[in-house]
């Protein structure tokens, strides 16, 4: 490892040679360049931390390669481009971390395979396209953060299938549409759900309202935001009283 410790350059391509090596930490450094192709020549890495470096150009798509990997940071860096498809391939990912960057294009939908995945956060750069329902059939899914992103489109009715899902965060996208109802005796995990800042309508779904903390029976959801702020009347989100946590202006 070799984090926190002011490095700077581009990461030398000769790590590839470390066959043996399981975790490759440079995080909080002030590395340059591009992610070299040969580290994904690392058959046995299972951890690949690049995170808060000045990192630039694209995920290469041998990404799909790494078959033991489980956390791939590369958050708060100055990557672009789109996401390469072949990640859908690096079967055993547990953390997926891409915030903070400059990335584009559509969120990989054909994630069916990421049985394992259970934290992503694609906030804070610039993906479009819609919200791929797959991500809500993953079975160890607890924190799923999209925020700050360009997405349209509604918010996929398929959330009612994710059963260890925490946090989901949609705020400050471009969503349209109402909030689905949920199926009643789902989504029991859920502690904290953000939609502020979008294009949403109509009124919060009672089966939400009733996973609220305050709700009886009690449930676990302490953070609700939605764009609920009167004026305008009616709001763009109508929210019952004990219900939002928090009401914006989107």
């Amino acid at each position: 490892m070799a984090d926190n410790n002011t490095l700077t350059g581009p990461i030398p391509s000769q790590f590839g040679s470390l066959t043996s090596f399981r975790r490759l930490d440079v995080e909080n450094n002030l590395l340059t360049g591009p992610i070299p192709n040969e580290l994904f020549g690392m058959s046995t890495l299972e951890k690949l931390i690049l995170s808060n470096n000045s990192l630039s150009g694209t995920i290469p798509s041998l990404v799909g390669e790494l078959n033991s990997l489980s956390d791939l940071w590369v958050s708060h860096n100055d990557l672009t481009g789109e996401i390469p498809t072949e990640i859908v391939n690096a079967f055993n990912l547990e953390v997926l971390l891409l915030n903070g960057n400059d990335f584009n294009g559509p969120i990989p939908a054909n994630v069916d395979n990421l049985l394992e995945l259970f934290f992503v956060d694609f906030s804070n750069n610039t993906f479009s396209g819609t919200i791929p329902p797959a991500f809500f059939s993953l079975p160890k899914l607890e924190i799923l953060y999209f925020s700050n992103n360009t997405l349209v489109g509604t918010i996929p009715p398929s959330i009612s299938d994710s059963p260890k899902l925490r946090d989901l965060y949609l705020d400050g996208n471009l969503l349209s549409g109402s909030i689905p109802e949920i199926v009643n005796g789902t989504l029991l995990s859920l502690e904290e759900l953000l939609l502020s800042f979008n294009d949403l309508t109509g009124t919060m779904p009672s089966s939400i309202c009733a996973l609220r903390n305050n709700s009886m029976p009690p449930g676990n959801l302490v953070s609700l935001h939605a764009d609920c702020v009167i004026p305008p009347d009616p709001p763009e989100i109508i929210c019952t009283a004990g219900c939002c946590t928090q009401c914006t202006f989107g």
